[in-house]
């Protein structure tokens, strides 16, 4: 990576011109190319562009010097970055204030960005993870060959741009990006985090074997490191890729011995998730009552842990069983509940497609109706298509049903367009 690219990055983000960099003692000719590449700046002419910049002549005469002993410090702040994010903050703020003595390395810079917009992404600091994206980074290694660059960090772009397209729900690329991390020289909790990874996308695009396959894995890299409540979660995912197969027996099998380290472990947050993903098995099954047990116990963890659990989705699986086991009053209690509560859109809609059976059960119609037309209307354009297929067939057989034929036939055949796009189907 030559320093043209350094010099144009922070020419723009000066705000500045080629001619207000090169003053009265560069041409702008030859500050263009070697902004392109085409020319190598000596030592003379790197000071004059320091100063215009006002910043340290060592940040840019020093561009190919790597320091070892910051290869160090970056490789440790990769490792609390994916291992221990809790402990990244106080490295990345050292750096930073020490940025033009520590990172004059252009490799070592981009290293280092790479590792902070990872950090922002994980934080859940979007905005300011984008904008060190397309501000430095993209500017660094637009049209630039990933496979150029030293191994630890085309792996740190790798991860960071796997956690970037994991949370824009495009998990085809994120799990392109995670298998093209090399984890041969990878100490043992990094080839864990990224395995696991590679499990739950590999599971989120229904390629459940090899979800499987990668569970196992991690399951053994955890078990060495004596990781007790990391083999907990694994346990938990395996339950869940089995109940994504509809496989109910080695679902409750999985998650049981879950359960249990996870109480020997004594970790409600957990717990809790796994008492979750065992009411939703029984539900799926067919035993709602045994659902609501479950599910009642998730719900009562969760609020012993205050606002940060995420109630809403034990909200709308219980409520479906109670409905279900037509227990219509704690249906209702709990729906009313959990609005009181409800802080996103999405959540409403999600708790208000759990509860249309409440409606048609007392023989509201008008409010199954209305509350079916309410719930298509923002699933349409949400990026969540999947409750539309189901919501369409509703709709339409209520429609058959009181005669709306017409009505009834768009229903089914959005119905089936629906289903024609889903992964399990065509």
């Amino acid at each position: 990576m030559d320093i043209g690219r350094r010099i144009s990055i922070y020419r723009k983000r000066s705000n500045m011109t080629l001619q207000q960099v090169a003053g009265g003692n560069l041409s702008t000719a030859h500050l263009s190319k070697i902004e392109n590449g085409y020319r190598r700046p000596g030592v003379h002419t790197l000071q004059l562009i320091a100063a215009a910049f006002d910043l340290p002549k060592e940040f840019f005469h020093h561009y190919e010097e790597e320091d070892e002993e910051v290869n160090h410090i970056l490789a440790q702040l990769q490792l609390f970055i994916i291992t221990h994010l809790e402990k990244a903050a106080p490295l990345i703020e050292a750096i930073d204030e020490n940025y033009y003595e520590y990172l004059s390395n252009v490799h070592q810079e981009i290293y280092f960005l790479l590792l902070k917009c990872a950090y922002y992404c994980k934080s859940k600091m979007p905005m300011a993870a984008t904008t060190l994206y397309d501000e430095y980074i993209d500017a660094y290694l637009h049209d630039y060959s990933i496979d150029a660059l030293p191994v630890r960090i085309k792996n740190t772009y790798h991860y960071c741009q796997g956690i970037r397209f994991f949370q824009r729900s495009d998990f085809q690329n994120s799990l392109h990006h995670y298998k093209n991390f090399s984890l041969l020289k990878s100490p043992l909790p990094v080839k864990a985090a990224l395995t696991y990874n590679r499990a739950v996308l590999s599971n989120a695009l229904e390629d459940y074997q090899k979800a499987i396959d990668y569970c196992k894995e991690v399951r053994t890299y955890y078990e060495s490191l004596n990781q007790t409540e990391d083999v907990s979660m694994i346990l938990n995912l395996l339950g869940i890729i089995y109940l994504n197969q509809k496989k109910y027996d080695p679902a409750m099998d999985y998650l049981n011995q879950a359960e249990d380290q996870a109480e020997k472990d004594e970790n409600r947050y957990l717990l809790g998730q796994i008492l979750h993903n065992k009411g939703v098995v029984m539900r799926n099954s067919g035993q709602s009552e045994q659902a609501c047990v479950y599910l009642e116990r998730a719900l009562k963890l969760k609020n012993l842990q205050g606002v940060s659990a995420n109630k809403q989705i034990t909200y709308h699986s219980l409520c479906k069983a109670y409905i279900e086991g037509g227990h219509l009053k704690q249906a209702l209690n709990i729906y009313n509940t959990a609005n009181s509560e409800v802080s996103l859109t999405s959540d409403h809609y999600y708790l208000l497609e759990a509860f249309l059976e409440y409606y048609k059960q007392t023989g509201d119609m008008k409010s199954y109706e209305k509350s079916l037309e309410s719930c298509i209307d923002y699933f349409e354009h949400d990026a969540d298509k999947e409750p539309l297929e189901t919501l369409y067939q509703k709709l339409g057989h209520h429609l058959y049903h009181i005669g709306k034929y017409k009505r009834a036939a768009d229903c089914y055949l959005a119905h089936i367009k629906s289903t024609s796009g889903h992964p399990n189907n065509g």
